[in-house]
């Protein structure tokens, strides 16, 4: 049966190519359009016959229900392109379409389509676009907002989602982004947690807007994590923003804080002069790459000396130097892994790319769903462990603490 149907499309096909009627590729897909219409007004008139168990010019005696005509034709978006569709209806209303639902205007998961191009930073003048021009579907963007507000729940249930009992290393990291409120635009800091678990797959843990900028608001994130099942964490690394460590010694005293050396750089870089910029942080990241404290300390005292003419610099690398020491406490692999957020740098770069350019979000909820779509995307791919998981796993066993698995973890000591 499947095989005399597509040989009928391709026999009208080739008439209409011999006929002219078809001259070049779009006649093609118009002739493929064409067949779309009927064949889903089709369906739903077999539908209703199927319903009332006789056909459309049938009569039969005895039924307490019958045709009554077609609701006024509406416009239905399929991947296909938009067709007009006539529902049929019955006397008594018992007709629940299931081809084209009642009250469906969508086919095809345009849905899945418009949230997949938000996720890859696309604003929604571009979507409505691109959807007119693959598609031959008019969206607008009012419409591809409706759509975005149909995650609402998932990402409410996302953020409060239960997490592991335990991860080895914790990386938080802020975007600015700028949300309008009571007619006014302001930057607000997102936070985002990375959070690498007992297997070194890594998972992003959830996102928080200090909406107040009070002393309070990272006591309340740990205990958010702590609420949501986190038992223990070895290590954090932050850009060391007020409140941090405070925080997470009230809420997780056993864990570690980590100043990361890529912000201490930063902050260092803004003070150099131009033109010894560049020496000046080759010759720091000899201190904080050095195999041991000893070693870091000798490569300080080459650097007070070789820049002794600038009293600034050296005061702020001495002053560094309380973050960098407890880096040579722990084996290389897990220094390298801690002394750096470039795990969750590179999650925020990908975070920007989607809220460059968008002007001010009209909520912080807006701001919530565009990025969990971003993460939900940049998460297919994280499908291995982070880089050199297996020695770092090895020296977490070697300071006492043993991995086993989600539910087995034990600290012996710290």
């Amino acid at each position: 049966m499947e095989d005399n149907i597509n040989e009928l499309i391709i026999n009208e096909a080739k008439k209409r190519l011999k006929s002219g009627k078809i001259k070049n590729n779009a006649d093609l897909e118009n002739f493929i359009d064409n067949l779309i219409q009927p064949l889903y007004q089709g369906m739903l008139d077999t539908e209703l016959d199927n319903m009332l168990d006789y056909s459309k010019y049938e009569r039969k005696k005895g039924s307490n229900n019958s045709r009554n005509g077609y609701c006024k034709s509406k416009k239905v978006q399929t991947k296909y392109g938009t067709i007009n569709i006539k529902t049929p209806r019955d006397r008594n209303g018992d007709f629940d379409p299931i081809i084209i639902p009642k009250g469906e205007n969508r086919l095809g998961k345009f849905e899945e389509i418009v949230l997949s191009l938000c996720a890859k930073g696309m604003s929604y003048r571009d979507i409505s676009s691109t959807l007119k021009e693959i598609y031959g579907v008019s969206i607008s963007k009012d419409q591809i907002s409706r759509f975005t507000d149909t995650i609402t729940s998932v990402v409410d249930n996302w953020l409060s989602r239960p997490l592991k009992p335990f991860y080895a290393f914790l990386y938080a990291d802020c975007l600015y982004i700028s949300v309008t409120e009571d007619l006014k635009s302001d930057k607000k800091a997102f936070y985002v947690i990375i959070g690498v678990d007992c297997k070194g797959m890594k998972d992003v843990l959830g996102i928080w807007c200090d909406k107040t900028e009070s002393a309070t608001f990272w006591t309340s994130v740990f205990e958010d994590l702590k609420k949501r099942g986190i038992d223990d964490i070895l290590y954090t690394t932050s850009d060391g923003v007020a409140g941090f460590k405070g925080s997470l010694e009230t809420v997780f005293p056993k864990t570690k804080a980590q100043r990361c050396v890529v912000h201490l750089v930063r902050n260092l870089y803004k003070i150099c002069p131009k033109k010894e910029a560049a020496k000046i942080i080759q010759r720091f990241k000899k201190i904080y790459t050095s195999t041991s404290l000893e070693l870091a300390q000798l490569e300080l005292e080459n650097f007070k000396e070789e820049f002794s003419s600038m009293p600034k610099v050296v005061e702020k690398v001495e002053e560094y130097m309380q973050y960098l020491e407890p880096l040579f406490e722990v084996p290389e692999e897990i220094r390298k892994a801690i002394y750096t957020s470039n795990s969750i740098e590179s999650v925020n770069s990908a975070l920007r790319k989607v809220t460059n350019g968008k002007g001010s979000f009209s909520s912080v909820n807006s701001v919530y769903k565009l990025l969990y779509l971003r993460v939900e995307e940049l998460k297919e791919k994280w499908n291995k462990p982070i880089p050199n998981w297996n020695k770092i796993s090895i020296q977490l066993a070697d300071i006492n603490v043993i991995i086993k698995t989600d539910k087995n973890v034990k600290v012996k000591s710290w």
